[in-house]
């Protein structure tokens, strides 16, 4: 019976990928949660990733980061935004505020899951912005830390000057739909919401602790809107990378890690 007790006290459950569907903004959003091997009933920090514009859960920079996370006795998940990816929607009917309550159901999932002690959060570009956005809005004691990927608040001021990726129109007269490459258009309730989103605003009522990660070869979006959240997040601290662009190429694992050890001191 004493050694039944003991092996019993040394269980643990392995590492483990799962894949869930979680109901969102438009639709049905597919997500991945790593959970790493941990003691039978302990509890870890689950960490929200969140992909850019255009982009879904797959990222290697995504991967990777949930990968070092999981390394480190963290679970996470990623999931595609709505009209991304396989989750449901339309890409044209996609908007930071529906990103944003997308962002919201998953934390509201994961937060009931037996095994989440506390609930970080990181994103990449748009993510970035849906990330501090939505930290902001639902405060420190529920969203413990945040990393922002080169953050993009500069799609606000894309918005008010009428530019989208290298393509221009009249921000006073918003198209029903612009191209935005291949298949893809956007719909004008993007533009339109972006032109008036409180990006910075929301974000410095953050009161946990941010990270922001930033590259200073990026053309898409300036190091100086990174540099600018660091100043509105009271409790941040920033990290310039030289001669880096927008989607930190070939600096996944340097990201990763950075990403992990900052989550890894607030949340655990």
């Amino acid at each position: 019976m004493l050694l039944l007790a003991m092996l019993m006290l040394s269980f643990s459950v392995s590492a483990r990928k799962e894949q869930v569907e979680i109901q969102g903004a438009k639709g049905r959003l597919v997500a991945e949660i790593q959970v790493p091997e941990m003691a039978n009933g302990k509890k870890v920090p689950m960490v929200i990733i969140c992909h850019g514009f255009g982009g879904d859960k797959e990222a290697g920079l995504l991967r990777a980061v949930a990968d070092s996370l999981e390394a480190h006795g963290m679970a996470s998940i990623r999931f595609d935004f709505n009209g991304h990816g396989r989750s449901e929607g339309k890409f044209e009917d996609m908007t930071v505020l529906n990103e944003i309550e997308d962002a919201k159901q998953v934390y509201a999932y994961v937060s009931q899951l037996p095994y989440v002690s506390c609930v970080g959060m990181v994103g990449h570009s748009q993510g970035g912005v849906v990330t501090a956005m939505t930290a902001a809005q639902l405060g420190k004691r529920s969203i413990r830390a945040e990393v922002l990927l080169a953050p993009a608040g500069a799609l606000r001021d894309d918005a008010l000057r009428g530019y989208l990726f290298g393509k221009t129109y009249n921000p006073h007269d918003l198209p029903e739909r612009a191209p935005v490459g291949g298949d893809r258009f956007l719909g004008r309730e993007y533009a339109r919401i972006a032109q008036t989103l409180p990006i910075y605003e929301t974000a410095r009522t953050y009161k946990g602790a941010a990270y922001v990660v930033h590259g200073t070869w990026d053309t898409i979006v300036p190091y100086t809107y990174g540099e600018r959240f660091h100043y509105v997040i009271k409790n941040s601290k920033i990290t310039l990378m030289e001669k880096v662009d927008h989607g930190f190429s070939g600096k996944d694992a340097e990201v990763a890690h950075m990403t992990c050890e900052f989550l890894l001191k607030q949340l655990k």
